[in-house]
């Protein structure tokens, strides 16, 4: 049964990878959509939402951008399971950190299932339902068959017109023999933690047999996408430098050299790689560490990432649209600009790979990001107090003024209103918190004060309902602005434990 003729295919689930964590995303209350707009009709009506809650999504670009593209083709797999139920069995693909559906069958009383449906792009495919989930190779003329039983199905499963799974499945037997029979040894030694030294010592040379092996096939068979795959998985050799002892001088050069060296093995001139599980969580672990990096680095290293990726087409924009999101709203000035680079550069520069709309939006997002600049002055929206009166920012003396964005029935607006509310106390000689209910319902409105008591606050709304918030950056929930005496803005963006880096310090 396919799923869906449309091309509208919605996300299944986060990627089973665990080597950096999830590299997916979720949309709730507080994460509202902005769209790179080609982009996903089944989310497009949401801009029309009444308080125009959109946020600049890569994740979303790309998802909704993936559609098996095959269509003269077809993919045809064929299983027969030993002792296991009748079941359905999803197939679905990786693609850029998410698992998108293929196709959905029933596995038979004899254990017989089949998938068929239009070829896809070539990569990796998990078959969720068989225990944890077993994950295949989809390349070449995608028709193929397998038998296995389920009682262990590395050990029995076996393939046939599959080369790459073949290896693959080769691969993970051996890995299996290797690592018992490390076990063996180990309680040959009487070895009972896994911090004593000599169990470290065999656990890190089965690491790097294990590496000589990986390199072995891949030598063998340099185009396979599953050889290609276990490499990625390989960290950059860092160069041994001429030293006894390493000054400070020498573990920067190998921090940097370690970063300048990250996607070696990632192959990102190769489309596939986007359809595995392995580029998104190292590509991920990349963003994690984007803000530690000196500003003239971070531009290098994210030049040269983006320059890997010259040929393809949906890794590009997963690469692209994924450093744009993640520098887009930061209350870290030095993202701006890296912002305005990838845009003017990658996007901007490149209208065959990014739709008209798409360009608009991002006209339209960096228009906003210029209205609330830092230095800018935040511009005396009308706003209503609790009694109705008019709210105005001349009656606002403190040195500071924060601007508290958010919406009363928001989860991270209610975990962000205690701390705020404990620090408005602690800093209540300088900072005055202007508090901006987005939800037109009042009878919510004045619940959320009384129970988190913001009566201290300056609890105000736009009663006519007459401002476009997100104009003024106000993209996600909550949205925290912090202005000097001059009302100009000083920090965009911020959380609650940022604040005392901004009061304390001036």
């Amino acid at each position: 049964m396919k799923l869906g003729k449309s091309g509208k295919f919605q996300k299944l689930g986060k990627s089973s990878q665990t080597q950096a964590g999830n590299s997916g995303f979720s949309i709730t209350c507080c994460s509202p959509l902005f769209l790179w707009h080609n982009i996903c009709p089944v989310f497009s009506k949401l801009k029309n939402m009444p308080n125009k809650r959109w946020i600049l999504c890569a994740c979303i670009v790309i998802l909704a951008s993936w559609k098996p593209s095959f269509a003269q083709k077809k993919l045809r797999i064929e299983a027969k399971i030993a002792n296991i139920k009748p079941m359905r069995l999803i197939l679905t693909q990786y693609f850029a950190g998410q698992q998108m559906p293929v196709d959905t069958a029933i596995l038979g009383a004899d254990g017989r299932v089949v998938w068929q449906t239009d070829a896809i792009p070539e990569g990796v495919c998990r078959v969720v339902g068989l225990g944890k989930g077993l994950d295949i190779f989809v390349t070449g003329s995608q028709q193929f068959s397998f038998e296995a039983d389920y009682k262990d199905l590395i050990a029995s499963i076996r393939f046939k017109n599959s080369p790459e799974n073949t290896l693959f499945f080769d691969y993970q037997r051996e890995l299996r023999r290797r690592y018992q029979a490390a076990l063996a040894e180990r309680q040959r030694m009487g070895v009972k933690e896994d911090s004593d030294p000599r169990w470290k010592n065999r656990f890190q040379e089965l690491n790097q047999q294990v590496k000589v092996f990986v390199d072995s096939l891949y030598q063998k068979h340099p185009t396979y996408l599953s050889t290609r795959f276990l490499k990625s998985y390989q960290e950059p050799n860092l160069p041994i430098l001429p030293v006894q002892k390493l000054s400070a001088k020498d573990s920067l050069y190998l921090r940097n050299y370690a970063w300048e060296h990250f996607f070696d093995n990632a192959f990102l001139s190769d489309e596939r790689m986007v359809y595995t599980s392995t580029v998104p969580a190292r590509f991920e672990r990349f963003l994690k560490a984007l803000p530690q990096f000196e500003k003239e680095h971070r531009r290098k290293l994210v030049e040269g990432l983006i320059q890997k990726t010259k040929g393809t087409t949906e890794l590009r924009k997963y690469i692209i649209g994924g450093l744009a999101q993640r520098v887009e709203l930061t209350s870290n000035p030095d993202f701006d600009q890296l912002f305005e680079q990838i845009v003017d550069n990658y996007v901007e520069n490149d209208t065959k790979l990014w739709d008209a709309s798409t360009l608009q939006r991002l006209k339209e997002l960096k228009t906003i990001k210029a209205n609330v600049a830092i230095g800018n002055k935040f511009p005396k929206i009308p706003l209503a107090t609790v009694d109705g009166k008019a709210f105005h920012w001349e009656d606002i003396h403190s040195d500071y003024t924060l601007l508290f964005f958010y919406d009363p029935g928001c989860t991270h607006c209610r975990e962000a209103t205690p701390a705020l509310v404990t620090m408005a106390k602690q800093y209540a000689n300088k900072m005055n918190v202007v508090a901006i209910t987005l939800d037109p319902n009042e009878a919510q409105w004045k619940a959320f004060i009384n129970q988190f008591q913001t009566e201290n606050f300056v609890n105000v709304r736009d009663s006519a309902r007459s401002i476009e918030f997100h104009k003024l950056g106000v993209i996600e929930y909550p949205t925290i602005y912090l202005l000097d005496r001059d009302k100009k803005i000083v920090g965009r963006w911020l959380k609650v434990e940022e604040l005392p880096s901004y009061l304390v310090s001036r």
